[in-house]
C-alpha cells in the first residue's frame, strides 16, 4: 500500500510482517460526525459488507466525531493520506470541489433516493469528474443525502413566501442565500446551536429535516413545519485516498465499487422510515406540530430565488475547468432517469 496514516505506519508494518499473505487489509476511516443516526448505521453496514464480501480481508477502523481531522480539512487530509478513507462534505467546498457541491444545488427534485443515485453516476462515471478526482488523488466510494428540506418555526409559521420577509432565520447551507433573497433576516448559526437559538429568541425559524429535528430534540422548540420543494443536500460522500485504492487487489476494488449503489438503497430506506416516524411523532403529540404546505406559486417563487446559487456554482465549476452547462445538464438528465425508475418500478425495498 502506498499510503498509510502516519500514526499507524509502524503498527501496520509490524502487523504486515506477522501475518500471512491473505491476511486482512486494515484501513483507517475518518468520520466527522458522531456514531449515531441513520447515516452512521449505513456507514457501519457498508463497512460490514465490505468485510463480508471480501472474506474478512477488507477491514476499516472508524474514527468518529472528527477525531483525526475536522470536516473542513477532510479533502486535503484524505488526499494526503492522513486517513485511508473518509467522509467529505461538499457544502464546505463550493469552489474547491464543485463536482461534489453540485449535489447541494437547489433544484426541484426532492427525493433523496433519486438525487443520491444521480450523484452516484456522476461521481463514478462522468469522464471530466473522473479526471478531477484523479487530480485530487481521490477514489469515490459512496454518497449520502439529507431527507427533504423543511422550515421549522417556533411561534410564527411559514405559510406563504411573503412570511419570510423579516423572519429571523438560521442561515443554512445553500438555502441561506435563497431565503435571504426572499427577505429573511438571516442569522449565522451552526445547526447544532439551533435549539438554543430558538429557546433564546435569536431565531424564529430554521432549515431542518424531520428526523434530525427529533434526534436532536429540536422538535421540542417547533410549532410548525413547512416542506420546501428544493433538492435535499446530496453532497456528503465517502472517498478513499487514490494511492491506497489502487494498491488494493482488483477483487477488493470490485467489492467497494459494487457497494456504491447498494448503500444508497440501504440508507434511503432507513432515512425514509426515520423521517416518517419523526413526522408522526411531532404531529401526534399533545401540542402537535402543524404542517403548512405552500402553494405551487410559492414553490415557483422559491425556485426562482434559488437561481443565483446555481449561477454561482456554474462560475465555480467553470473556474475548475468543467463545462458547467454540460455537467449540470447531465445531472438533470440523471435526476429524470432515476425519478422515472422510482415512478415505474417503485423503491427497491417496496418491490417484493
Amino acid at each position: 500500500m502506498k499510503r498509510l496514516a502516519g500514526p499507524f505506519l509502524a503498527a501496520a508494518c509490524t502487523l504486515a510482517a506477522a501475518l500471512p499473505a491473505a491476511a486482512e487489509t486494515r484501513l483507517i476511516h475518518a468520520e466527522p460526525g458522531p456514531n449515531r443516526g441513520v447515516r452512521a448505521e449505513a456507514t457501519e453496514w457498508w463497512i460490514g459488507e465490505a468485510a463480508r464480501r471480501s472474506g474478512g480481508e477488507l477491514a476499516f477502523d472508524i474514527h468518529w466525531g472528527g477525531a483525526l481531522f475536522g470536516a473542513n480539512a477532510a479533502l486535503t487530509s484524505i488526499s494526503n493520506g492522513v486517513a485511508d478513507s473518509g467522509l467529505i462534505v461538499g457544502s464546505y467546498l463550493e469552489s474547491e470541489f464543485p463536482e461534489l457541491y453540485m449535489g447541494d444545488l437547489p433544484l426541484s427534485e426532492r427525493d433523496p433516493w433519486v438525487t443520491m443515485h444521480a450523484m452516484n453516476e456522476i461521481l463514478s462515471s462522468y469522464p471530466a469528474v473522473q479526471t478531477a478526482l484523479a487530480d485530487k488523488n481521490l477514489a469515490y466510494l459512496g454518497i449520502y443525502a439529507t431527507s427533504p428540506l423543511q422550515i421549522g418555526c417556533r411561534n410564527d409559521a411559514l405559510t406563504t413566501v411573503d412570511d419570510v420577509k423579516g423572519m429571523k432565520m438560521r442561515y443554512g447551507g445553500v438555502y441561506g442565500p435563497v431565503f435571504s433573497a426572499l427577505g429573511g433576516n438571516m442569522v449565522e448559526m451552526s445547526i447544532y446551536d439551533t435549539f438554543q437559538g430558538m429557546e433564546t429568541g435569536l431565531i424564529d425559524c430554521t432549515p431542518t429535516y424531520a428526523y434530525f429535528a427529533v434526534a436532536t430534540k429540536l422538535d421540542e422548540m417547533l410549532d410548525s413545519l413547512t416542506p420546501i420543494k428544493l433538492s435535499p443536500a446530496s453532497s456528503v460522500a465517502t472517498f478513499m485516498n487514490r494511492d491506497v485504492f489502487e494498491d488494493l487487489s482488483p477483487e477488493h476494488r470490485k467489492v467497494l465499487e459494487g457497494l456504491r449503489a447498494e448503500v444508497i438503497d440501504h440508507f434511503a430506506e432507513r432515512l425514509s422510515k426515520a423521517d416518517a416516524e419523526a413526522i408522526k411523532k411531532m404531529t401526534a403529540r399533545e401540542k402537535p406540530v402543524v404542517i403548512h404546505n405552500l402553494s405551487a406559486e410559492d414553490d415557483a417563487r422559491i425556485l426562482e430565488a434559488a437561481q443565483p446559487v446555481i449561477t454561482q456554482w456554474k462560475a465555480s465549476a467553470t473556474a475548475k475547468g468543467f463545462d458547467a452547462e454540460a455537467l449540470l445538464a447531465e445531472y438533470k438528465r440523471l435526476l429524470d432517469k432515476w425519478a422515472k425508475i422510482r415512478d415505474t418500478q417503485g423503491y427497491p425495498w417496496e418491490r417484493g
